[in-house]
């Protein structure tokens, strides 16, 4: 703004200067003596250097006020910066004015302070290490009551074990041995069974039922330590009665025996037949193709052949195998 009143200015003023030259080329305009009459006749010329004054004491105003006012402006702003200066030096020379010997203490509080708050710090830090090591190391001490807790555990854990392993022998049969399975050697009060040797024969002797193809047979050894008494031999069929019980088959058959030697043969051995068998050869040819169902032979003894049915004992027992002789 400044620079274009400047640039007005010059403008009006090489006008005005124009002007002026152009009017002292007259020479008698500037002559005090010059006579009123030529002045009159030269009203033209005074009326147009009457306007161009005019006009230039009209723009004047304007440029002298435009370049005070940006004076004033630049005025003003030096001022601030002059303030603002002022007060920078006055604040660091109050600043610089203050006591060091302050400052120092100041500092050496701040320090002080800082170095006590990083040893109380550390301080907090060690004595919490040392107790969780403290705890680490020391072992942890159970009480009663958490000690009965793991017995009764302990105790209800082996002992569900062992229903489970009870059930489940109860309800499969984990033994390997069938239990058909013979009992040879035994030893009773009166006599001692060393062996017995099952198969299956054609019937023997008058008692056998009629239609009957097969029937078992078995030899039974008494051993040599045998007293006198008797035995009784009885054979089973692997079916069951009513009552969950082996069905009985034939008649049984009892022998006496004397310082372990049977009365019929004069030996320590005796071969029986049983009087029921197979009618069919089909069945006998089911019996051996399976090893899960026998039939078998219990011998039971007792002092001699007077005693009743109830007071012979079981003594051995033996399946009968599935040959034929």
């Amino acid at each position: 703004m400044s620079n274009q009143t400047n640039s007005n200015q010059h403008s009006s003023n090489e006008d005005s200067q124009k002007n002026i030259e152009e009017l002292t080329d007259d020479l008698d305009f500037w002559n005090i003596d010059t006579d009123q009459n030529d002045s009159d006749s030269d009203s033209d010329a005074l009326a147009e250097l009457e306007k161009i004054l005019a006009e230039q004491e009209a723009n004047e105003p304007e440029v002298l006020k435009s370049s005070q006012e940006t004076s004033s402006e630049i005025q003003y702003k030096k001022g601030e910066f002059r303030a603002i200066d002022r007060s920078y030096k006055t604040t660091a020379v109050s600043d610089s004015n203050e006591s060091p010997d302050h400052d120092i203490n100041i500092l050496l509080a701040n320090a002080t302070a800082k170095i006590s708050a990083e040893r109380e710090m550390k301080e907090s830090l060690s004595f919490s290490d040392d107790e969780e090591t403290k705890k680490q190391k020391e072992p942890y001490q159970k009480s009663s009551l958490e000690n009965i807790a793991i017995r009764f555990c302990y105790i209800s854990i082996v002992a569900v074990f062992t229903y489970l392993i009870i059930y489940a022998s109860k309800q499969h049969n984990f033994d390997p041995s069938k239990p058909y399975a013979s009992n040879t050697p035994a030893k009773g009060e009166y006599a001692s069974v060393e062996s017995i040797e099952t198969w299956w024969s054609e019937p023997a002797g008058k008692n056998a039922k009629l239609g009957v193809l097969l029937v078992p047979s078995a030899t039974i050894t008494l051993s040599s330590d045998s007293k006198s008494g008797v035995i009784r031999s009885v054979f089973f069929s692997y079916e069951e009665s009513l009552l969950g019980q082996l069905k009985p088959k034939g008649d049984p058959l009892t022998h006496e025996f004397i310082d372990g030697k049977f009365v019929e043969s004069g030996t320590n051995q005796i071969t029986i037949y049983c009087t029921d068998g197979y009618e069919d050869l089909a069945h006998y040819a089911f019996y051996r193709s399976q090893d899960e169902k026998r039939w078998t032979i219990e011998v039971r003894e007792a002092p001699s052949i007077q005693t009743s049915v109830d007071g012979f004992k079981p003594l051995a027992n033996a399946p009968i195998e599935p040959i034929q002789k």
